[in-house]
């Protein structure tokens, strides 16, 4: 649809609420099977990368992704290289929708049918991704205000609870182990790269590099909130065996007397981040697929894309042990190389075009 455009701001907000769906998942534990006390200062180190990338893709990727790599790769290099993506957010998509139903299961449904959780939740996100892009970028503002209210009321109770031993001293010989643990902060980057896919849509404005750094700098600064409060609260030898030390940390707050309960108000909006990064990957997917097989209508591969999805939850993950070695290995290693490896080399292609 030629009227149906975002702004960039709505792009970045959608973007971020989806990013903390699986941040919550690979954050602080890993960071701190990695570092110990050490861990929450890999955000941090992991953020001039991102700035890194950030500036990458807002150099490469104005007109999106896809666009930019049928320019600079050619037309069937370029297919080639959507189609490649595709399959990444597509892997992604199946991988985080199973991820997705079994926080459900585990945490409140536990006798409950997957599959029934399962298509529930794909149905809302073909329905929020077969609409115009702008109703998912509208939508995608709501859901980030919301989160971010939950978000900084839990992270303001819980840093009452912090116990800065958990935390400190960080001593000169452990910083190497940082930059070991910050491959599960690199491996978000293969969210990241697919947000670009809906450049196509984004009105162009001044001063778009300055909003998009910023961006970067208060989402490593968010994750490095959530994770000092949460190794705070319960240490980096506890915090690295729990599957969402985030919330199990909000089950320990609330208002004494009044509202006591307020995990399970967290948990229910943690449904919206969720919302966004399975709608944000499979818009992303249907975006690419126009491209990779020359589909006239963004919203005619939504359907397939969703069907996809579920078959691959179910077969490719079918329980959790599966799961867990997708999102440890694939899935972490997988976001580092398309998160980074793609964009850097279309940017050494762009260099040399621009040579010639």
């Amino acid at each position: 649809m030629p009227d149906d455009r975002i702004s960039l701001r709505q792009l970045l907000t959608l973007t971020f609420a989806a990013l903390l769906s699986p941040a919550i998942q690979l954050l602080p534990g890993l960071t701190a099977q990695r570092a110990g006390a050490a861990g929450w200062l890999a955000t941090l180190a992991a953020l001039p990368v991102l700035l890194g990338l950030c500036w990458l893709l807002w150099r490469l990727f104005g007109d999106g992704l896809p666009n930019a790599a049928q320019r600079l790769l050619g037309s069937a290099l370029g297919r080639v290289f959507c189609l490649l993506y595709f399959l990444w957010g597509l892997y992604l998509l199946a991988a985080n929708a199973r991820q997705v139903t079994l926080r459900f299961l585990t945490i409140s449904y536990r006798n409950a049918p997957m599959v029934l959780f399962l298509l529930a939740l794909l149905g809302v996100t073909f329905w929020l991704v077969r609409k115009p892009v702008r109703a998912l970028a509208r939508a995608g503002e709501v859901f980030f205000l919301t989160l971010a209210a939950g978000l900084a009321l839990s992270l303001l109770l819980g840093a009452f609870q912090v116990d800065t031993a958990n935390l400190l001293p960080v001593w000169v010989e452990g910083l190497p182990a940082v930059g070991w643990a910050t491959l599960p902060v690199l491996g978000l980057l293969g969210y990241v790269v697919l947000a670009p896919c809906l450049g196509g849509h984004v009105v162009p404005e001044e001063g778009s590099r300055r909003k998009i750094l910023r961006w970067a700098v208060g989402l490593c600064l968010t994750l490095t909130a959530l994770q000092v409060v949460c190794l705070g609260n319960f240490g980096p030898g506890l915090a690295g065996r729990m599957d969402t030390p985030f919330f199990m940390m909000v089950k320990g707050i609330g208002f004494e007397g009044t509202f006591q309960r307020m995990e399970s108000v967290i948990i229910a909006l943690w449904v919206l981040a969720d919302l966004a990064l399975l709608s944000l990957l499979a818009c992303a997917c249907s975006e690419l697929a126009q491209k990779g097989f020359a589909i006239k209508k963004r919203s005619t591969a939504v359907l397939p894309i969703i069907l996809a999805a579920a078959a691959g939850a179910i077969w490719l993950f079918p329980d959790a042990f599966a799961l867990d070695r997708a999102l440890e290995g694939p899935v972490l290693w997988g976001g580092i190389l398309f998160g980074l490896g793609g964009p850097l080399l279309l940017f050494v292609i762009s260099l040399f075009r621009r040579k010639e």
